[in-house]
């Protein structure tokens, strides 16, 4: 039964993933700026997209990409010509008991707050970029020429995880890289958490919406047809292969990986590895992305149990807003802090929210193998 249970639960992974990327061409209500502001070049939301990027690993999704996106676009309004012209709209600037720089960024509503250590990269952003600038461009504009650049630089072989190591070092953590770095050393770079920057990566290479605003950004800083061939090479699996995108670490990712090991100890080796090496074996096994066992993308449990639906790449699940979300065993293994039921598994395959026979009898206790999952 462990390796049954462990394809099931990956089949599930799979088809959340999918259900998640396929169904991302409209934010509703998030991204307003990024994705609906005319009055912004293309580039300049794709540079806002990344300053969102950086803050998500405090925040809620949401609180992100409104109010955080308005404190972002607060920073870079007006085409500031350096970080000290970025840093005069910071307020209340003092350090955290960890010796962080924190601060304020007043919005309409109030303000926003920047913890941990996004001041650091934010700043290693707008410093990075600064040493390049010229008169005639904007930050946005050098922001999409320097993935231009390593479009051209990092495609084939581990081109992802290039591009990833890139942008850590040069404009995320602020440090000095080798120029063509060896296996080695991007095999020493995965294995540092990088939640925020994997998660730039994956919307950049496989969000519908961003992958358009990108394609229209490269077209604004490098013309047309020299734009539309470097985002053709973006999508080429050959040159930049989903398959490398890591997993983004995160607690839900970590829980979710508990919950699995805790019921498959003989298939998977129980030890203190985590959920992205974790991810990592499985995505191997089963020729898959990493990514795609993020299939939490804030679906928290509190949002689930308010029925919170927006963000559910089920859509509204009628199954929640029927009471029965503790039957169902897609959610214990989401969110496995789920009060379980003595009556175990119930499925109603007729109104799965995965839908279109796809995932019937997926959720049940056993397999049936005369339907094509």
């Amino acid at each position: 039964m462990d390796k049954d249970v462990t394809e099931r639960f990956v089949k599930v992974c799979q088809k959340l993933d999918e259900l998640r990327f396929a169904g991302t061409t409209d934010w509703g209500l998030l991204g307003q700026n990024i994705f609906r502001n005319s009055r912004s070049a293309p580039s300049t939301r794709l540079f806002l997209l990344w300053l969102c990027s950086m803050i998500d690993q405090f925040y809620g999704y949401a609180s992100v990409w409104t109010n955080g996106e308005k404190a972002m676009l607060r920073l870079i309004e007006d085409s500031p010509r350096s970080f000290s012209d970025v840093e005069e709209k910071m307020k209340n600037i003092r350090k955290d008991p960890r010796g962080n720089t924190i601060c304020d960024i007043p919005i309409e509503t109030g303000k926003f707050t920047l913890v941990r250590d996004d001041y650091k990269r934010i700043r290693h952003t707008f410093e990075f970029l600064e040493r390049y600038r010229s008169q005639q461009k904007d930050f946005g504009t050098l922001f999409v020429e320097t993935l231009a650049e390593l479009l051209s630089r990092c495609a084939g072989e581990n081109g992802i995880l290039k591009l990833a190591y890139f942008l850590d070092g040069w404009i995320f953590s602020g440090r000095a890289l080798s120029t063509n770095p060896s296996i080695g050393e991007l095999r020493v770079f995965q294995e540092n958490p990088r939640k925020r920057l994997w998660m730039f990566i994956m919307l950049l290479r496989r969000d519908p919406a961003v992958l358009n605003l990108f394609r229209e950004a490269l077209i604004e800083t490098r013309k047309e047809n020299f734009g539309n061939n470097l985002f053709n090479i973006w999508i080429d699996a050959n040159m930049f292969d989903p398959k490398e995108i890591e997993l983004p670490g995160d607690m839900w990712n970590k829980r979710l990986f508990a919950a699995l090991l805790s019921k498959l100890p003989l298939f998977l080796e129980k030890s203190p590895k985590d959920a992205r090496i974790l991810a990592r074996e499985l995505a191997s096994r089963y020729a898959i992305s990493p990514s795609v066992f993020d299939v939490t993308f804030e679906l928290g449990a509190n949002q689930c149990r308010s029925l919170h639906c927006g963000q559910c790449p089920f859509g509204d699940n009628e199954l929640c807003h029927m009471g029965k979300e503790k039957y169902c065993s897609v959610s214990d293994w989401l969110f496995p802090y789920y009060e379980k039921d003595s009556a175990g598994t119930i499925c109603s395959a007729e109104s799965c929210p995965i839908a279109e026979d796809m995932g019937k009898n997926l959720c049940t206790r056993e397999i049936d193998r005369e339907v094509e999952h």
